[in-house]
């Protein structure tokens, strides 16, 4: 038998149509799915890059501190490099107290000192060469000439003792205690002599009831006596 198809064709056609545009639904909401997947990863992986780039920046927000801080630091750094540079020229790097203190030990009573001078030098060899080592103080009411310079740092002491001695032979054993000192060193005498010491005042009687005391001095014979020494804060090498 044959058989017979009762359904027109537009109903086929139909039916065919909306299969057709069945499929592109699917295949719309598909693409409309990965979009939307898309747009997601998109979107988190955007945010992640933000949030790294908010990091990044303010890690070059701190780094910039940081530099600038150092750069402060450098600066106060060298400046106080600079200044104990300044203070390590001026220090002449002598106990003053300690040389006082020996030279109070070395004399004896029989010296009695009148002046103690400590003048300060620039190395000799230093000097012709044109590198002197310590630095100088220039007086603020002074003319401007090199003899009132004040050398400081590391230069030599120069001590010149003045006094009298009730003997010559003091003056030489002085002498030879400041030789024998590890304070000191080149010691000699300038100059010695004989002088003159008054003792007193002393008065003498009235010469007659109600009237002025009369004022006496002696005289006794004594070794005047100046001694020049360098203090032992450095060592002369040959060349």
């Amino acid at each position: 038998m044959k058989e017979l198809d009762f359904l027109p064709e537009w109903y086929k056609d139909d039916k065919r149509r909306q299969g057709h545009v069945r499929r592109q639904y699917v295949a719309l909401v598909a693409v409309f799915l990965v979009m939307m997947l898309f747009n997601a990863l998109a979107l988190h992986r955007a945010g992640k890059a933000a949030a790294e780039g908010a990091r990044l920046e303010n890690q070059r927000v701190g780094a910039e501190a940081v530099v600038h801080e150092f750069d402060v630091l450098t600066k106060q750094l060298n400046e106080l490099k600079s200044r104990a540079g300044l203070v390590e020229q001026m220090d002449s790097q002598v106990d003053i107290a300690a040389v006082l203190a020996e030279l109070s030990h070395v004399i004896s009573g029989s010296a009695v000192v009148r002046k103690l001078e400590i003048q300060a030098e620039r190395f000799g060899r230093m000097e012709e060469k044109g590198q002197t080592k310590g630095s100088a103080v220039r007086l603020a009411n002074g003319s401007g000439n090199s003899e009132k310079d004040v050398p400081l740092g590391r230069v030599k002491f120069r001590i010149v003792l003045t006094g009298v001695a009730a003997h010559p032979a003091d003056v030489a054993d002085l002498v030879c205690r400041l030789d024998e000192s590890a304070y000191f060193q080149q010691v000699h005498p300038v100059f010695y002599g004989n002088a003159k010491a008054r003792t007193g005042p002393k008065s003498a009687p009235p010469p007659q009831e109600g009237g002025t005391a009369v004022l006496s001095q002696s005289a006794l014979d004594v070794t005047e006596f100046e001694i020049a020494c360098y203090l032992a804060n450095y060592k002369e090498m040959d060349d």
